[in-house]
């Protein structure tokens, strides 16, 4: 991995940890505070630091090489396509009875796969 892909991955990373703060400080600011108007933003402010995420992880695949794209591009395809089915099969099972899904989840969810199909697609290329 080159210095500016670490440099992002960096960026990335305290993106995470920052988002991580945040949310368990707004959460805990609704849950013990009566704050008006102000628990919209509270409540919101967890996507501030997800911007700075997006924001390191396009930067960072800007200096990808055309075989890190390629990987990326596959291990992306391989999360939208894995977030599209699971999501809408537990919808099929809301049906049935399972309680509802929390939108919370869909993100994790995504990056999880993304992980999955980066490391079966760099395994390809081995």
């Amino acid at each position: 991995m080159n210095e500016s892909c670490k440099l992002y991955r960096q960026r990335a990373l305290l993106a995470l940890a920052l988002y991580a703060v945040v949310l368990v400080l707004s959460l805990s600011s609704i849950a013990k505070f009566h704050l008006g108007w102000w628990r919209i933003p509270v409540a919101i402010a967890p996507v501030l630091p997800c911007l700075l995420f997006v924001r390191a992880f396009v930067a960072m695949m800007d200096h990808y090489d055309e075989l890190q794209k390629r990987i990326a591009l596959q291990a992306l395809a391989f999360a939208f396509a894995g977030t599209a089915v699971l999501t809408l099969t537990y919808g099929f099972l809301e049906n049935v009875g399972l309680p509802p899904a929390n939108w919370v989840w869909i993100w994790p969810l995504m990056g999880t796969l993304f992980l999955i199909g980066k490391m079966m697609a760099t395994r390809q290329y081995r």
